[in-house]
């Protein structure tokens, strides 16, 4: 029997898709630019929206990986690994017995050995469904954390007891056998942006069943401009670093916000790249 040729672990450029170990019905792959600092290269994690086209978004990152060395990692988690219904599960990040948080920490880990990657705390951004992983990943895991980019979100998640989780972090400790960290989260610098025109109502109608989820649903706002306001407000009020940056113009389209999301990441890049890293 002929021996395959050895893969190259994680080769220059687009990766194919990696399966995440211990969770096969996932996947993850890379952007790995040529040129990359010394040591361990930052790491961000882009998370794909409720239409699950990871390659779009690692298209959209490259052009910041190859000016910065930082490597881009974007999970798929695909309609219908867990349960006919799991649409919205990933968003959410516990569905179904499926924790798509620990899911994601996997394909971190099996990335740091294709290559040197500094996973201890690495950057995260989303837009739309992507941004609801996001900025409740941030409320499981913030001490991996250093940046965090939450670019309109249908559906946000309130620092409040008294709200049902997931509207609210009532219900948190619950779910997942702790309280949220919220000095953690503090050391955490974090940018909300949005679109001026992001004014539709499709895909964030009021969730139906649930009177106390409804309710606090309808306490978040009508559009997602509105919800993102809240949201700001409840995360100041709560110490956290937040920022919110309004994009002139930008409608419901990730490509349409982009450009103030790379400028937040590259500014961020340069303050905290290892020393020595090649230039670009």
């Amino acid at each position: 029997m002929n021996a395959w040729p050895v893969w190259e672990p994680a080769p220059a450029g687009r990766s194919p898709f990696y399966a995440a170990p211990g969770y096969s019905c996932f996947s993850y792959c890379l952007y790995v630019p040529r040129q990359r600092p010394e040591g361990k290269a930052p790491l961000i994690v882009a998370m794909h929206g409720s239409d699950r086209r990871p390659e779009v978004i690692r298209t959209l990152h490259a052009p910041l990986c190859d000016r910065t060395g930082a490597v881009v990692l974007t999970p798929l988690f695909p309609i219908g690994a867990v349960a006919p219904d799991d649409e919205p599960g990933y968003k959410v990040c516990a569905f179904r017995g499926m924790r798509y948080d620990l899911a994601l920490l996997a394909m971190v880990a099996d990335a740091a050995t294709r290559l040197p990657l500094d996973i201890e705390r690495f950057m995260m951004t989303g837009f739309s469904g992507g941004a609801q992983f996001v900025q409740r990943f941030l409320l499981l895991h913030p001490t991996r954390l250093d940046t965090v980019s939450i670019g309109a979100p249908g559906y946000v998640t309130l620092l409040d007891e008294n709200l049902p989780w997931w509207a609210g972090t009532g219900d948190f400790a619950a779910t997942f056998g702790h309280p949220p960290d919220i000095a953690a989260m503090r050391d955490v610098t974090i940018q909300l942006v949005i679109g001026t025109r992001d004014t539709g109502l499709d895909h964030i109608a009021v969730p139906r069943g649930d009177p106390r989820l409804m309710e606090a649903v309808e306490r978040s706002g009508a559009t997602r401009i509105g919800r993102m306001l809240t949201l700001e407000a409840n995360l100041r009020a709560a110490g956290c670093d937040a920022r919110l940056d309004w994009v002139e113009g930008a409608t419901h389209a990730v490509r349409e916000t982009f450009a103030a999301v790379e400028a937040f990441l590259a500014a961020r890049l340069g303050a905290i790249s290892p020393a020595g890293r090649v230039p670009s």
